[in-house]
C-alpha cells in the first residue's frame, strides 16, 4: 500500500512554456495535455488512490476568449478521446467546481462522470470553475443557511415540547 494516498496538482504555466518553446499558449496547453496522459499513468503505477488537477480557475475567465475557448475544445477533445479508455483502466472522474459551461460540456461532463462512477482504481477530480474566493463565499452561504435550518428547527421543537407538554 502506497502512504500517499492523494496528490493535487495546479495546472500552470503550460501557456508560458508555450511561448517559449513554441510561440503559442496554445501550443503549451495542448503539451499540456501530454503531460496530464503521463501523470494519470504514473498515478496508477504508483497505486495513488486520488490526483486532483486544477484545471480552470475562475481567475481563468479573464484570458482572452480564443484562449477560453481553445482550453474548452482541448478539454473536450480529451475527454471525447480518453472516455472508454478511463473505463476500461477502472479511473473515476469527478468533476469539482461551478459547472457553469456550454450545454454541450455540461452534457459531456456529466456522461463522463456517470460512466466512470463506479470505478475505484484511481479518481481523477477535475477542477474546472474553481476559486478560494467564491470557495469562502459559497461556505459562508451554506453555514448561513444551515444556521438558519438550525434556529428554525430550534423554535418550531420549542414551540411543540410547550404546547404539547
Amino acid at each position: 500500500m502506497n502512504p500517499l494516498n492523494h496528490v493535487a496538482i495546479i495546472m500552470d504555466g503550460n501557456g508560458r512554456w508555450g511561448l517559449k518553446h513554441k510561440n503559442s499558449r496554445n501550443a503549451g496547453h495542448k503539451a499540456g495535455i501530454n503531460t496530464v496522459e503521463k501523470i494519470i499513468k504514473a498515478s496508477i503505477k504508483k497505486k495513488i488512490k486520488y490526483l486532483t488537477l486544477y484545471a480552470f480557475s475562475t481567475e481563468n475567465w479573464k484570458r482572452p476568449k480564443k484562449e477560453i475557448k481553445y482550453l474548452f475544445y482541448l478539454l473536450e477533445y480529451f475527454l471525447n478521446k480518453r472516455i472508454e479508455e478511463f473505463h476500461k483502466q477502472n479511473i473515476r472522474l469527478n468533476v469539482i467546481g461551478d459547472k457553469k459551461f456550454s450545454k454541450k460540456l455540461n452534457q459531456l461532463l456529466k456522461f463522463v462522470e456517470l460512466k466512470t462512477s463506479q470505478n475505484n482504481k484511481l479518481q481523477v477530480n477535475l477542477a474546472l470553475n474553481y476559486g478560494s474566493k467564491s470557495e469562502i463565499i459559497n461556505t459562508i452561504k451554506k453555514m448561513i443557511k444551515n444556521k438558519k435550518k438550525i434556529n428554525e428547527k430550534k423554535f418550531f421543537q420549542q414551540f411543540i415540547n410547550k404546547k404539547y407538554t
